[in-house]
């Protein structure tokens, strides 16, 4: 459903505001806040009562979720961008406002970028995020593989393929060759990421000094800190030109080492992201591994195992994160609506309208429960989900593809 109204009052005993958590009510009209009073509950507002209000929350590292895949190819583009529109929905279920949908194929990327252009029943499509397809295979399988073939021709389609809306670009920045294409790619005006990397301290240093300033999914398929050699992530934890995407649901990276991040880095320098598939929000079960693997499975805390253990992708969204900071690493909801809303919003851009909840932003909100689950979402000032009408969100037609179902987690 999306719920189209000129104005609008929502009021809640806990609004998470740009000054603090307050008993308020946000008047939005044209899509913007254009108040944020403090006092009791207006008789034409929304009452949310003890429910919490939060600002969108702005997720850059998200391939797929709720049975909808960005990264399947084979399927013509008005498939394709269809999948995009049931991803979009699916993502304002779990409270994500904000996104860049990430792909790294021209076709996948040209199509958000034509349902960018569109209203659609979802989140907004702030930018497109390409992971790959220039990344070292290293830190994943153990053994060294190929590098892939580098080609500033490819990097120019990409580009294009995105219609000025391709923002991120994660690469390896140890492939021989690849700096012709970080230089381009810079110049055209694309952030630049390090990521899937075997690189030492040193070369990842040097390369966060030519102008790569994200480090993708920080401790995951990266150099560890070793007493010799402190590796990728000493260089992304300890190099304060980089902004460090982290994924916070306490099995990618441990709590203790959560923990660890946030003493040596300052909040301001993390993006809270998913990095979720297709299969977030699927029940446990197997699945087949769509030709990246023999097959996969959900576990019953939503995590997504190879037949080996290894984790491919990630099922749980931003909100959970925060949930699991709040409950499990000590760390605030202020402080984590910074790292999942406002930071990635400064990061590209996007903080004179976007991140926080006050006069002249977008009317970007969640109102969640204290299980951190969205029971609704607004996107502009669109109701974009409510969980009492919309209920769940999850394409069948793929668990039908790819479930096995003679098999539980």
């Amino acid at each position: 459903m999306v719920e189209e109204r000129d104005s609008m009052k929502l009021y809640s005993r806990r609004v998470y505001t740009a000054s603090g958590c307050k008993a308020a009510t946000i008047e939005i009209e044209g899509g913007r806040i254009v108040s944020v009073a403090e006092g009791a509950c207006p008789a034409d507002a929304v009452d949310y009562g003890e429910m919490r209000i939060i600002p969108g929350i702005f997720d850059t590292h998200n391939h797929g979720t709720s049975g909808f895949d960005l990264m399947e190819t084979g399927t013509d583009f008005s498939e394709r961008k269809a999948i995009v529109r049931g991803y979009l929905k699916g993502l304002a279920a779990q409270g994500t406002v904000n996104i860049f949908p990430t792909v790294s194929d021209a076709e996948g990327i040209r199509a958000v970028a034509e349902v960018a252009r569109e209203t659609v029943d979802g989140a907004n499509v702030l930018g497109i995020h390409s992971e790959g397809p220039w990344l070292s295979r290293v830190g994943e399988k153990g053994v060294r593989t190929p590098w892939p073939e580098v080609s500033i021709d490819a990097a120019r389609e990409l580009v294009e393929a995105g219609g000025g809306m391709l923002r991120l670009m994660a690469l390896a920045p140890e492939i021989p060759g690849i700096d012709e294409v970080i230089d381009y790619l810079l110049g055209a005006g694309v952030t630049v990421a390090a990521a899937h990397s075997d690189n030492t301290y040193e070369a990842a240093h040097a390369a966060y000094g030519r102008g790569i300033s994200v480090a993708t999914h920080t401790g995951n398929v990266m150099t560890d800190i070793h007493h010799r050699d402190i590796g990728g992530l000493g260089a992304a934890l300890t190099d304060s030109r980089v902004m460090c995407e982290v994924i916070c649901d306490g099995m990618h990276i441990c709590n203790d080492m959560l923990g660890i991040y946030f003493r040596i880095k300052d909040y301001g320098h993390f993006m809270m992201i998913s990095d979720c598939t297709a299969l977030s929000g699927a029940e446990p079960g197997v699945y087949d591994g769509g030709g990246l693997c023999e097959e996969l499975r959900v576990t019953k805390d939503g995590f997504v195992l190879t037949e080996t253990g290894r984790l491919m992708g990630s099922s749980q969204p931003v909100l959970f994160g925060i949930g699991n900071l709040v409950n499990n690493v000590g760390v605030s909801l202020e402080t984590c609506l910074e790292m999942a809303c406002l930071n990635p919003a400064i990061m590209y851009g996007f903080a004179d309208h976007k991140g926080t909840i006050e006069p002249g932003k977008d009317a970007d909100l969640v109102v969640i429960d204290d299980g951190y689950h969205a029971l609704a979402t607004y996107a502009c000032g669109r109701k974009v989900y409510d969980r009492a009408v919309d209920g769940r969100v999850f394409n069948d037609a793929y668990l039908s593809a790819h479930r096995k179902k003679d098999e539980t987690a």
